[in-house]
């Protein structure tokens, strides 16, 4: 079996080859533009042809890389706030009890739930039905299991795995590494449970836990193969690994072969801000009297009525 480590390692490698193409990318596009303000001659041609006359596909291509990198990093952003904003609002819904069994953090809930949570210092969190419901064989087993993620700071890397996936959302292999990377934390969990107290008490939590709420636990069929002493089936996705690497090492070389060309046309931002402006400006009025007219159509209409 894929050690969980392994695919963690190479989903954040696949990460941080992206983050340096597309650094590159960022700074290409950004050397590609000029801010200059336009003299009164090259404005005054904007005015009569509403082109782009310093446009060069270099410039674009560039923009377009560039653009690339921002809304990744964007992606990327957006993904590790709301990640840590749903996980502080989860543990503040929670009514906490106080100190549970094994050190757990106790909280009232009529269901048995059991999670690990905290980025920083993550903590074994556990409902009063898990421990009302469960037998004492069950819950050893259970917290070992939470008690896995705790020492190996799952939580922190399940943050890092899907920050990852959402920014590089233009890259195959990335969601089917943090896909596989999900599910073999939860193996190795169910190994250190297995190892203290043996499979058939984490089995017995694990329907117990179904069967309280099957639509929010719902065991994998490879959890109940692994936890039988069957090893899961699955294979390295190494051709959308080679897929990704190529689109990389595309973007990569097309950024070389752009910061070569550096020296040629670029794209005049404040010029072509001012030529968008003045086609606006014209198409606005026809938008509008398109609107009156159909407004007085419909007023016509009415009146016939």
């Amino acid at each position: 079996m894929t050690r969980a480590r392994s695919v963690f390692a190479l989903h954040v490698g696949l990460g941080l080859a992206a983050a340096a193409v597309l650094l590159l990318a960022l700074m290409t596009a950004v050397g590609s533009l000029s801010f200059d303000a336009p003299s009164p001659a090259a404005l005054a041609e904007a005015c009569i042809t509403f082109a782009l006359p310093d446009a060069s596909v270099a410039a674009v291509t560039s923009l377009a890389l560039g653009s690339l990198a921002t809304a990744v990093l964007i992606l990327g952003v957006r993904s590790a706030v709301r990640q840590v904003l749903a996980s502080r609002r989860i543990v503040r819904r929670l009514l906490i009890r106080g100190r549970g069994p094994g050190g757990s953090v106790l909280f009232d809930h009529g269901q048995p739930q059991a999670f690990c949570a905290g980025l920083v210092r993550p903590r074994i969190y556990i409902s009063t039905g898990a421990t009302s419901l469960l037998s004492d064989d069950e819950l050893d087993a259970v917290l070992a299991h939470e008690a896995h993620h705790v020492r190996v700071r799952d939580p922190l890397r399940v943050f890092v795995v899907r920050v990852v996936t959402d920014a590089l959302f233009f890259l195959p292999a990335a969601r089917r590494l943090a896909d596989r990377y999900a599910a073999l934390a939860e193996l190795a969990a169910d190994s250190a449970a297995v190892r203290k107290r043996g499979a058939q008490p984490l089995a017995s939590a694990l329907l117990t836990f179904e069967a309280a709420d099957p639509a929010v636990v719902g065991i994998a069929p490879e959890r109940v193969d692994h936890l039988l002493g069957e090893r899961p089936a699955w294979q390295l996705p190494v051709a959308l690994i080679a897929w990704s690497l190529t689109m990389l090492a595309a973007v990569a070389v097309v950024n070389l072969r752009l910061d070569a060309v550096h020296q040629g046309p670029q794209l005049n931002i404040p010029l072509f801000a001012a030529q968008t402006c003045m086609l606006l400006m014209a198409v606005l009025p026809v938008v509008l009297g398109g609107f009156g007219i159909l407004g007085a159509r419909r007023a016509i209409g009415h009146r016939s009525v």
